[in-house]
């Protein structure tokens, strides 16, 4: 797996998509566990359907960016990187549309790339790209988008992209900002 999360991070930048397909029938709470475990970015699936490539595990098939098959195989396998390499030549990487002609432009943010916790105290890395009533759109550092109630976030986080979204509550005079250091 930490070879498949190095691809991943390697190749994402430009425009790279990886999901994994779980086949060996494994319960959600362990899939889960597995990705939590190795920090995956990428989309893992439960099944896969269509014809088998492979009775092999692990097993990477890589499609360019039409749709084809272009190659199939071990992904430590040497030809699987000078296969995406290949597929990834006619690829636009993720941003460069609305980085306009500067391909190396940052996007731009609500809030930059963080680790973000959860009431439960669970994290995830993204970046929030925008906020609609308390839906908030996150960006993984591989382009896949997904969207969060930030009602589920910790305060913390909370209020820091309230003060970015320009939503915070106006402080009053009974309610004086307190030091964060305060006991």
């Amino acid at each position: 797996m930490p070879h498949l999360v190095q691809m991943d991070k390697k190749y994402s930048k430009k425009g790279m998509v990886m999901v994994g397909a779980e086949v060996q029938g494994s319960s959600p709470d362990a899939i889960k566990k597995m990705a939590d475990d190795h920090k995956l970015q990428f989309t893992i699936t439960k099944g896969i359907s269509g014809p088998s490539l492979s009775n092999g595990i692990p097993h990477m098939a890589v499609f360019d960016v039409k749709g084809d098959l272009v190659y199939h195989g071990h992904p430590s396998n040497p030809a699987t990187e000078k296969a995406i390499k290949d597929a990834l030549k006619d690829a636009t990487p993720p941003d460069t549309a609305a980085a306009g002609n500067n391909p190396f432009a940052k996007p731009k943010y609500l809030v930059d790339e963080r680790t973000w916790t959860n009431a439960d105290g669970k994290t995830l890395k993204a970046a929030m790209i925008s906020l609609e009533g308390s839906s908030g759109k996150f960006r993984f550092a591989n382009g896949r988008t997904f969207n969060f109630d930030i009602t589920k976030l910790s305060e913390e986080d909370q209020t820091l992209i309230k003060s970015k979204a320009g939503t915070a509550p106006e402080k009053t005079e009974e309610e004086p900002e307190k030091n964060k250091f305060d006991f």
